[in-house]
């Protein structure tokens, strides 16, 4: 099944259904996940005590501003539910809704449900049905990114980097077809890293939180590194220095790794890039289209050799 949104005036409710050619487990993950969501709904998530029930967050548009949300269910990978509210506004019963996600298996493909709801609470008729056409537009084009997202997953490197320039935060996820050790052994350690990457890199104590480092750009000198977060085998941090520099300094940009498996046999990688952020609007770009055709050819790297390694 695959359909548009429908309206239900009596429940006050909008409701839509996709066919997913992908497991639960990858759906899951795209529907709940900060760096997943911000490629697929609006062009930012930010949950900064991680996503689980109770917790607290914002989805952001550029032209929309940030809606502050709130996690009211959180079931891997049957179910997912969250209220959210007005920009700049707290949560109220008077402004906001719930939208609930449902995930079913059949068979290779995932059934996933949305149910909006509180559309009752918002005012008067005319606004409430309003809201309920505006938000059953967004659910049939969100919805249809999220597909095309995993359907570009799948394909293995189908995915373009997406660059925000507001936030100067540059984001890419590949799916990688060998399990979450052997994608992080091929993360973390610097001769594999040599190999992907295309370039030197050293880390006299090997790497771990704290530990200082280089990346060699051959031919050009020296960048340096200082590891922030080593949470094997999920979460590398890289705090990522200027060409030249002794230690990374103000200006340097935070690289997080996150790695998430996909049942025993597939990882899912997100590199999140955030800096750019001291630059001014040309310069920002231009450094920022650079770094998204470095992210594409060094990840689609990543991902060969990965599955190299595993075969």
């Amino acid at each position: 099944m695959d359909t548009g949104s429908t309206l239900d005036e009596t429940a006050h409710t909008v409701t839509r259904t996709v066919r997913v050619a992908a497991s639960r487990d990858l759906v899951f993950e795209v529907l709940t996940q900060p760096s997943q969501i911000a490629q697929w709904f609006g062009q930012r998530a930010d949950f900064p005590d991680g996503v689980h029930a109770g917790a607290h967050g914002t989805f952001g548009w550029v032209d929309h501003g940030d809606f502050p949300v709130r996690i009211d269910r959180y079931d891997a990978p049957t179910a997912f539910a969250f209220t959210w509210g007005t920009p700049g506004e707290p949560i109220r019963e008077d402004n906001s809704t719930t939208a609930t996600f449902t995930l079913e298996k059949d068979g290779e493909e995932t059934q996933l449900t949305v149910v909006e709801s509180g559309f009752d609470t918002l005012g008067a008729a005319a606004g409430r049905r309003a809201a309920m056409e505006d938000n059953a537009r967004g659910w049939t084009e969100e919805l249809d990114e999220l597909v095309a997202h995993v359907d570009g997953l799948e394909r293995g490197t189908g995915l373009a980097p997406i660059a925000d320039v507001e936030s100067g935060r540059i984001t890419r996820s590949v799916l990688v077809r060998a399990p979450q050790q052997t994608t992080w052994d091929v993360l973390t350690d610097p001769v594999a890293i040599e190999q992907w990457w295309g370039h030197p890199a050293r880390f006299p104590g090997g790497l771990r939180e704290g530990a200082e480092g280089t990346f060699e750009w051959t031919g050009h000198g020296l960048m340096p590194m200082r590891v922030e977060r080593f949470d094997a085998p999920a979460v590398l941090e890289l705090l990522w220095g200027e060409l030249g520099e002794e230690t990374p300094g103000d200006d340097a940009s935070l690289v997080q790794f996150r790695l998430s498996p996909v049942g025993p046999d597939r990882t899912l990688v997100t590199v999140v890039e955030h800096g750019f952020t001291h630059l001014d609007d040309a310069g920002r770009r231009a450094a920022m289209e650079e770094n998204v055709t470095g992210w594409t050819n060094v990840l689609n790297a990543l991902v060969t050799y990965a599955e190299r390694a595993d075969a």
